[in-house]
């Protein structure tokens, strides 16, 4: 049984690491909600996909080019600081808030607005113009979800105009959140952290050194943005699938 359980986590952060390689997400984002489905507990979860996301945006940061100083000190101010206190506090109390269907109705949304070109253009006004904002619903709802994610994408995609941009920003964003998650993680419920945590981390990184080259720099920025676009649709409707029952249910502890 506990064989097919590491089986599980590898494929898990096999598949989206290859997808994070590409958007700049995927591991955290795609593979915390896929855990939960498969009956992982939330604490359990965050610890196999921490490590690989960090693994990952670290390799993407490096790559990449950081943000510049004063937008770094913005994100620390409005998105990393709610963070901080919504993780502490929820694995504190033990909050259990399904935002799942939350998550998925925005995600859907902003599809159909990346449809219409008027739409789109009053969304990325919106979120240039209302930046603070945007940072501290993001880092709020990473902090009781891990489903961050999503709206960072749509924040960035909207934000920036350059596919390198958009990734090397999400990534500098994931970094910081996995390694605050991961320090609160190690303080809060040390019995979660174990040698594995190095493994997986390993698996993420060669995962992007594979992927890396041989998709990100030969996709162009219009297929970046329609494949973008499809990736969060996709995953709003698994989403709405899984609250519907059509999974089903099963465990993995």
């Amino acid at each position: 049984m506990e064989n097919s359980h590491h089986l599980i986590e590898i494929v898990t952060i096999v598949v989206f690491a290859a997808l994070q390689s590409v958007f700049g997400i995927g591991i955290l984002f795609f593979g915390t909600p896929t855990l939960i489905l498969l009956g992982y507990p939330f604490v359990e979860t965050l610890a196999v996909v921490l490590p690989a996301s960090i693994a990952v945006s670290c390799l993407q940061v490096v790559r990449g080019t950081l943000p510049q100083p004063a937008w770094r000190r913005d994100f620390a101010v409005w998105c990393l600081v709610p963070l901080t206190a919504v993780l502490g506090a929820s694995l504190w109390w033990q909050w259990q808030l399904e935002l799942e269907f939350v998550i998925a109705c925005t995600l859907l949304l902003y599809v159909i607005i990346r449809v219409s070109p008027r739409l789109h253009g009053a969304l990325r006004n919106g979120v240039r113009s209302r930046k603070s904002l945007w940072l501290a619903i993001i880092g709020s709802i990473h902090g009781l979800s891990n489903l961050g994610g999503g709206l960072l994408a749509i924040f960035a995609a909207n934000s920036f105009d350059d596919k390198v941009a958009i990734r090397s920003h999400i990534a500098f964003c994931y970094l910081c959140f996995a390694g605050i998650q991961l320090s609160i993680l190690a303080i809060m419920t040390p019995y979660v952290m174990n040698w594995t945590q190095l493994v997986y981390a390993a698996i993420g990184g060669a995962v992007f050194v594979a992927c890396e080259r041989r998709i990100f720099q030969l996709i162009s920025l219009p297929a970046f943005d329609r494949a973008f676009t499809i990736v969060i649709g996709s995953y709003s409707i698994l989403v709405f699938l899984k609250l519907a029952g059509v999974f089903g249910t099963s465990s993995a502890t």
